[in-house]
């Protein structure tokens, strides 16, 4: 009889072949305590070039809970995370970084918490051991998200979360979009809640992911349109649109209805030769070219991209090892 998995625990790593056999030992002794042999383990190499692949192939022969997913190449944080959530069969869902600044010791602690009536339970690295440059955007960041959607946390992107499946069966990430995970899952209604947890120093090597830079604003801007207007997009493109129309029909009218005037109906190669009429004819079709080119664009990408997300996590995958299952 085939066991039904609770805890599914998804790790991207990229380059992170000095941490894995730590990671895996950590990992091991935690679930095995806590969970008995009802969890998994999947590490997503994310396109590494060190010996990360190769590490984990001899590991995935040690641990029966064990499954390595290859990514073709280095696509990003967020597919590799898409990939891991895409083959994950647990009940909960518990991500976190392969560069042991997370201690695996505390997912129990998060699966706690998540029992108590939440979707999403976000880690807070109340003392975090990063560079001061690294904290500064990041306490930025998360003031700007606080400051204009009414989420409350302390550290959007910490990577060490626990999910209901649910909330990862409506989560469709890509680009730098891992960073906004929570604010997406709050934005669909699920309840989310943050907890402490200890944060160590970078044992090796430096961080493989970027860090927060200035495209976080244009990420945030994006997340937040293409989840308020992915079904209402003239609710955004149509007073956008009017900022140009608008304003180009009104001198527009104003040109015309004072040569007629003046001039009455005739000698219009005069009004023609205004430039300021070219100016607001050229501003009205920029306000229709918005108002359509906008629309189109913006809502058949979201939607190819979250009805597709399967193949497009499936097409970045080259090789899964350690598990039966068949690509």
């Amino acid at each position: 009889m085939k066991k039904n998995i609770e805890t599914s625990v998804v790790i991207p790593a990229f380059n992170e072949a000095n941490s894995l056999v730590e990671l895996l030992d950590r990992c091991a002794r935690t679930m095995n305590k806590r969970f008995k042999n009802n969890f998994e383990i999947l590490i997503v190499d994310d396109g590494s070039t060190d010996e990360t692949q190769l590490i984990l192939s001899r590991l995935v022969k040690k641990y029966s809970f064990l499954n390595g997913i290859i990514l073709r190449t280095n696509f990003g944080k967020s597919i590799a995370l898409m990939s891991g959530f895409s083959r994950a069969k647990g009940k909960f869902i518990v991500t976190l970084d392969a560069d042991l600044q997370d201690r695996p010791e505390e997912i129990p602690m998060l699966i706690s918490k998540l029992k108590k009536d939440y979707d999403l339970v976000n880690g807070w690295r109340f003392k975090r051991k990063d560079s001061w440059f690294r904290k500064l955007g990041s306490h930025f960041f998360n003031f700007v998200v606080r400051r204009y959607t009414g989420l409350s946390l302390r550290d959007e992107n910490c990577g060490f979360k626990a999910y209901r499946r649910q909330v990862v069966e409506n989560l469709f990430v890509y680009g730098q979009f891992h960073r906004l995970i929570p604010l997406q899952i709050y934005l669909r209604g699920f309840k989310i809640c943050e907890i402490k947890i200890k944060n160590d120093a970078r044992k090796h090597g430096v961080s493989k992911y970027k860090a927060f830079r200035y495209q976080g604003a244009f990420d945030l801007l994006s997340l937040l349109f293409t989840i308020k207007h992915s079904f209402t997009p003239l609710h955004f493109f149509g007073p956008v649109s009017l900022l140009f129309f608008i304003p180009g029909l009104l001198v527009f009218s104003y040109l015309v209805l004072s040569h007629i005037f003046a001039l009455g109906f005739q000698d219009y190669d005069i009004l023609v030769s205004r430039p300021l009429l070219d100016m607001s004819l050229t501003t009205m079709l920029a306000g229709l070219i918005i108002l359509m080119t906008g629309f189109v664009c913006d809502f058949i990408l979201y939607h190819h991209l979250r009805f597709n997300s399967r193949m497009i996590t499936e097409n970045t995958v080259v090789e899964i090892i350690g598990s039966k299952r068949k690509k």
